[in-house]
């Protein structure tokens, strides 16, 4: 129209900046400065002169010159890197950025070694990311619990507590088999080594001789229960198995639980 194509108003537009220069303070302000040089005379790597030969020393402060980025070399402060890490992060036109941009924000001014990593925990433990942002993952499935037993030792779950001290008889190691229904717990000793065959055995002896063969067995997927023979067996017995999902111990949380009670029994008496 011609309001739009007015002279002055054309003029005006054209000189106008595409953005607004940034309101917010230096990535160096006066105090960051002063905690870096106060930073610089405790860490004993800058008072090597082979670790700072290739830097250069400006105003007091470290400089590492990498093309053409120069950086300012932060010391070996945990206190006074994080400070700076939340600086870039908490900036809002930043937007608390994930670790990838976090690490290429700061790397304009700074350079410390394993930055990458800080960053990431960072970002991680970042108590206002984990609330405000969305999950990018895929979505979560529907749970699917284990059905609740009928009747007492009608389904066992089964794992092995490893990597005790040894004792007089040679025993490392635990089977433990736990009653998903009354929470009732057998424990019988045993080596790291433990076989299928001997695990089947042991489990006979103090479970089916006790109370008969239940109907299921919860346990991970460690070899003793993924072995053709413990399957065989099991399909022999009328005995269901269901494996765990690997790495998701929560999904026999009942023998979990007993094994962190039986390791906190234990640490109060071995090595007496």
């Amino acid at each position: 129209d011609a309001l739009s194509r007015h002279p002055s108003l054309h003029a005006a537009i054209l000189a106008a900046p595409v953005l607004r220069p940034r309101s917010t303070e230096s990535p160096l302000s006066v105090d960051l400065a002063k905690r870096l040089k106060t930073a610089y005379a405790s860490d004993p790597w800058f008072a090597t002169p082979e670790n700072v030969e290739s830097l250069q020393r400006q105003n007091g402060l470290w400089l590492q010159t990498e093309g053409s980025m120069t950086r300012i070399v932060v010391p070996n402060d945990d206190a006074l890197r994080r400070d700076i890490l939340a600086r870039f992060h908490e900036d809002p036109l930043a937007g608390h950025p994930g670790s990838t941009r976090l690490v290429e924000l700061v790397r304009r001014s700074f350079w410390w070694p394993r930055l990458v990593t800080d960053a990431e925990n960072f970002v991680r433990t970042c108590s206002s990311c984990q609330r405000n942002k969305a999950l990018s993952g895929k979505g979560r499935g529907l749970l699917q619990p284990l059905p609740v037993p009928d009747a007492p030792w009608e389904s066992v779950s089964m794992d092995f507590v490893v990597a005790l001290p040894k004792t007089e008889g040679g025993y490392d190691s635990v089977l433990v088999m736990v009653d998903r229904l009354t929470k009732m717990v057998h424990l019988a000793p045993c080596t790291s080594s433990c076989t299928a065959e001997q695990t089947a055995r042991l489990f006979f002896d103090n479970v089916v001789r006790l109370h008969g063969v239940p109907k299921n067995v919860v346990s991970d997927r460690g070899s003793q229960f993924r072995s053709k023979f413990w399957e065989a067996l099991c399909k022999l017995v009328g005995m269901r198995v269901n494996l765990s999902t690997a790495y998701h111990p929560q999904s026999d949380g009942q023998t979990e639980c007993t094994n962190r009670t039986l390791g906190d029994m234990l640490r109060n008496f071995a090595g007496r």
